[in-house]
C-alpha cells in the first residue's frame, strides 16, 4: 500500500513540473527595462500587472530560485509588453511551506511605458495609432485608451 502511495505521489511530481526545464534565452532590449518600487512618474502610463519567476519544485527535486534570474525574467516579460519601467510590488522567496521547501523565486509588480510627448500633427497620429494597437492587443483597457487618448490630445 506505501509503495503504491509513493510511485503516485512521484508521478504526480514529475507530471506537474518538478523536472528541470532548460533556460529561456534573453530577450534583446529587456536589459533597458527600469526596476524600482517607486512609481516611475507622470509621463508613465501603467500597462498593467507583470511578473518575473525563477525556480520550480519542492525540496532536492526541484531548482532553487534566485533573485537575479527572477529580476530577468520581470524584465523580460515587462518588455514584451511594452514596458520601460516596473514598479515592484512584492517579492517571494524560497520558503518553507508545509512539508515542503518551495524553490520558486517570484516579483511581482505593474508595467509602465513612457508616454511620448505629443509634438506635431504627425507624432500625435502615430502615438494614437500605438494606443489603439495595445487597446487592440488587450494590453490596455477601453477606459485606459480613452483616458490616454485625451492626454495625447491636448
Amino acid at each position: 500500500m506505501r509503495k503504491t502511495i509513493l510511485v503516485c505521489v512521484a508521478a504526480i511530481a514529475l507530471g506537474s513540473g518538478c523536472a528541470t526545464k532548460k533556460p529561456e534565452a534573453p530577450v534583446p532590449g529587456a536589459e533597458t527595462v527600469r526596476v524600482g518600487t517607486s512609481h516611475p512618474g507622470a509621463s508613465f502610463f501603467e500597462l498593467g500587472p507583470v511578473s518575473g519567476v525563477d525556480g520550480q519544485g519542492c525540496g532536492d527535486d526541484g531548482k532553487r530560485g534566485n533573485r537575479d534570474a527572477a529580476v530577468a525574467s520581470l524584465m523580460k516579460n515587462a518588455f514584451t509588453m511594452g514596458g520601460t519601467h516596473v514598479q515592484v510590488q512584492a517579492l517571494h522567496e524560497p520558503r518553507q511551506m508545509g512539508e515542503c521547501f518551495v524553490n520558486v523565486y517570484r516579483i511581482t509588480g505593474t508595467a509602465y511605458r513612457e508616454a511620448k510627448a505629443a509634438g506635431s500633427g504627425s507624432d500625435v497620429v502615430q502615438a494614437l495609432r500605438e494606443l489603439q494597437s495595445l487597446r487592440d492587443a488587450g494590453t490596455i483597457t477601453q477606459p485606459e485608451f480613452e483616458k490616454l487618448k485625451a492626454n495625447v490630445i491636448r
